[in-house]
């Protein structure tokens, strides 16, 4: 997977949980099964992804190993 292409989310990392002012989990659980475009790779080898659409938060992020996500389109 690289810059731009499309990617679903379809799997949830073991160990996420929610805290009062983050709540990791249940930002991830609303971004299963959607789409988003990849903006940026890390040198963790994780994938960036802008959540804002599902948040209602712009510029908001998830950073996301290829294993948990499907390429829908390059």
């Amino acid at each position: 997977m690289k810059l731009g292409d499309k990617v679903r989310l379809v799997g949830l990392p073991e160990g996420l949980e929610d805290y009062p002012h983050f709540p990791t989990k249940a930002t991830f659980q609303r971004c299963l099964g959607r789409e988003f475009t990849v903006t940026a790779l890390t040198d963790e080898g994780t994938l960036e992804l802008p959540i804002g659409s599902v948040t209602g938060n712009p510029g908001e992020k998830i950073y996301v190993k290829p294993e948990f996500l499907q390429l829908v389109s390059k």
